[in-house]
């Protein structure tokens, strides 16, 4: 039974349909509303991607699986109590800094930077 529970909610946060839970929530920030516009090309790998208020496992698994969905990602390794995202990247394929705030915006939270060029 609950192989099966955790098979279901792994399906769910694949599809999107569960989000950030009520604690994690922050309204967007204007730097988050700029980073979802930025079409700058990110070139050097790995970038560090800070969100805010990644307090839970379901929260870091929304985020993990939205950034594994961008095209080119090859690694997101997460630190919750920090919220530090180090993703690692192939840089031939061109990642925006606009994909990885969306990515981060549709797992539910906020993003407040990015570090890298």
């Amino acid at each position: 039974m609950q192989l099966r529970t955790i098979s279901l909610v792994a399906a769910l946060l694949g599809t999107g349909l569960l989000t950030a839970c009520e604690y994690c929530l922050y309204p967007r920030s204007p730097e988050a509303e700029l980073l979802l516009k930025d079409d700058t090309v990110v070139t050097t790998s790995p970038v560090k991607v800070h969100v805010l208020g990644m307090s839970c496992p379901k929260c870091v698994s929304n985020v993990d699986i939205q950034l594994m969905r961008v095209p080119g990602v090859e690694k997101a390794q997460i630190d919750m109590g920090s919220g530090v995202v180090t993703v690692d990247f192939d840089p031939s394929k061109k990642i925006t800094r606009a994909a990885l705030a969306k990515a981060v915006d549709d797992s539910g939270l906020t993003i407040a930077s990015i570090e890298g060029k």
